[in-house]
């Protein structure tokens, strides 16, 4: 007999709605930052990862990532377009390269750049 595993992740009900105001919206962020930060430091040191794909000479070359690399990452930046597509971009390692990649990306693009963690 299985038994059914719960969600990972919690969704609101459609009756649920929790509005909060700008103080309680800058709490709640910066709870969240810091609990990131903390699991981040956690996690030891960033690990470069090289790109899955380049291009050379109009030739796409197409690379494989070390199975310990992908383990150690742990946030996934999604472009929210202004017409509601989603669209991944890449993986990093820890909140701060996330962040630090999302306000640059956001400096060029019109869109919103999601940070999503990823589970373990």
């Amino acid at each position: 007999m299985t038994t059914q595993r719960k969600p990972a992740r919690r969704y609101a009900s459609a009756s649920e709605t929790k509005r909060t105001n700008a103080v309680e919206t800058a709490a709640k962020l910066t709870q969240l930052t810091d609990r990131a930060r903390r699991i981040g430091s956690a996690q030891g040191p960033l690990v470069p990862v090289e790109a899955l794909m380049t291009i050379e000479s109009d030739t796409w070359v197409w690379q494989t990532v070390d199975r310990k690399v992908l383990e150690k990452l742990s946030h996934r930046l999604v472009l929210q377009t202004e017409d509601g597509r989603r669209r991944e971009l890449f993986m990093t390692n820890g909140l701060d390269s996330a962040m630090d990649a999302a306000s640059r990306i956001v400096e060029f693009n019109n869109g919103v750049v999601l940070i999503e963690t990823l589970d373990p």
